[in-house]
């Protein structure tokens, strides 16, 4: 059984979260009312059963975005305990890990491999817009907070794929800048033409944060893995420029079908976009 590493935090931290948070990981039961509070400290193994649950959530302090935030494991019923691989699911807006859980993702993951794919977990994390400022990292905490957390849950700590949906399509395809990944699955992500456009969405502290984050400016890197897009074709603000990333990225998969910008079109494409992934473990 793995261990839950420890997190290291600042006095600035400690300062607004309590020392008692220093092990960075509070986890809860499955499908249970959360019962640990900002300041508390408790800490509740994996399942040793023979059979893992298949949904775990915790409220983990994240030294990446300074702040405690929600993490949901799924794993497809019926998996083994032992280390199985991982995609990482982003959501978008105001959504939090939870959505995925709202849209029925863990009954697609178990139809999914009760199908013939090889059994993978889906790990959901709270990021805010992903875009973050000086005092919130999501993407420190991607890269810094992640691993140990999934590997404290017996999972494999680097995850094989990731996927997102509106803002989380737009944190996904900035993930696939770096290479190791095998898939990147899309869904809507948000995405802008100009600064003049991204400055009037209030998602970016400034310009050059929305230069160093924009799919739109780095599509030559977003081909270090096979990538997958989603958009529905009443999505007006954003279904032109999936079409151009999809062409200018070389996505080896892209669907244009009937929806808006909403959680409707985002649970029906889900499934696809999981098989998507799966196709490559």
């Amino acid at each position: 059984m793995n261990t839950a590493r420890t997190v290291q935090v600042s006095r600035r931290l400690l300062l607004t979260a309590g020392a008692a948070l220093g092990a960075g990981l509070l986890t809860g039961c499955q499908r249970a009312p959360e019962q640990a509070g900002p300041g508390a400290n408790a800490l509740a193994a994996p399942p040793s059963s023979a059979e893992s649950q298949p949904v775990m959530t915790a409220r983990n302090l994240s030294t990446g975005r300074y702040r405690e935030v929600d993490v949901v494991i799924i794993r497809p019923e019926g998996a083994p305990p032992e280390p199985i691989p991982v995609c990482v699911a982003l959501h978008g807006g105001l959504a939090g890990a939870k959505v995925f859980l709202e849209y029925g993702l863990p009954r697609m993951l178990t139809d999914l491999v009760k199908a013939g794919t090889q059994p993978f977990a889906v790990a959901a994390v709270d990021g805010g817009n992903w875009v973050g400022n000086k005092d919130d990292d999501p993407q420190r905490m991607l890269d810094d907070d992640l691993p140990g957390w999934l590997s404290y849950h017996d999972l494999a700590s680097t995850p094989f794929a990731v996927l997102g949906f509106g803002e989380g399509g737009s944190a996904a395809l900035n993930q696939a800048k770096s290479p190791g990944f095998q898939a990147i699955a899309a869904i809507a992500p948000t995405l802008f033409s100009s600064w003049d456009s991204a400055s009037r969405a209030r998602i970016f502290t400034d310009q050059a944060q929305w230069e160093r984050t924009e799919p739109m400016r780095h599509t030559v890197e977003l081909t270090n893995a096979p990538l997958g897009l989603w958009c529905g074709t009443e999505d007006n603000a954003y279904i032109e420029l999936a079409r151009q990333l999809a062409q200018r990225a070389n996505a080896v998969k892209s669907s244009f079908t009937a929806g808006g910008h909403d959680d409707a079109y985002f649970k029906r494409v889900l499934p696809d976009a999981l098989k998507f992934v799966a196709g490559y473990l």
